[in-house]
């Protein structure tokens, strides 16, 4: 990686590492994995995830945090009859061993390092992340690596995208658009669900590609 890259993680992990692993030592789960306002409040965003798996398989989690949504879009899906077995990503050492620590039937599936770089033992069925895990102008680059390299055939990469700010009200105006940022980056979309704030303002949205080429 370039300079700037490693600057843009080394930056990542300053603003997040510490207030994610104490968080997660204080017993505030949601903070944890990056969000405030509690259990409740971390359903309402994160639930419309659970929307984008239509059948059961093996699940990476680039980004997993505390392991939280491991555990909670592995709960939703099977509400409705969907058997996924997680894994997880973590850029972080310290959280990545919180992860351990809190789900830890999972420990020896949540592996660390930088998708960027890092080279999956296995490949998946599904596959989630955040754009802001590469900097901007890697962010296509980064869901091409994807593509090729952490997905089965017929596999699916989720592209989420969250609305900046964690306390209630914070924000007004609508979050990114997951399907309108893969446009911009050259993709397009196969699907995409999204859920709205109590203003009617778009507060979580997630897109998906279907890797549907062998060999791609």
């Amino acid at each position: 990686m370039t300079k700037i890259s490693n600057d843009y993680y080394a930056n990542l992990l300053r603003m997040l590492e510490d207030k994610y692993v104490a968080a997660d030592r204080n017993g505030d789960l949601a903070g944890g994995s990056g969000s405030g306002g509690g259990l409740v409040r971390w359903e309402r965003k994160r639930r419309v995830i659970a929307a984008a798996f239509d059948r059961g398989g093996t699940w990476l989690d680039v980004g997993c945090a505390n392991g939280l949504l491991m555990e909670t879009v592995t709960a939703w899906t099977a509400q409705k009859g969907t058997h996924l077995e997680p894994y997880g990503l973590e850029l972080s050492p310290r959280i990545a061993e919180r992860a351990r620590i809190r789900v830890a039937r999972w420990a020896d599936r949540i592996w660390c390092g930088n998708v960027m770089v890092w080279k999956p033992p296995m490949r998946f069925d599904y596959v989630t992340l955040l754009p802001e895990y590469a900097p901007p102008e890697l962010r296509a680059t980064m869901i091409e690596r994807v593509l090729r390299f952490f997905l089965n055939d017929g596999g699916r990469l989720i592209v989420c995208c969250y609305r900046p700010g964690s306390a209630p009200g914070a924000h007004t105006g609508d979050g990114p658009s997951a399907p309108a940022l893969l446009r911009e980056l050259g993709f397009t979309s196969d699907g995409a669900a999204e859920v709205r704030d109590d203003d009617g303002t778009r507060w979580t949205s997630v897109a998906w590609i279907d890797r549907k080429q062998p060999g791609l």
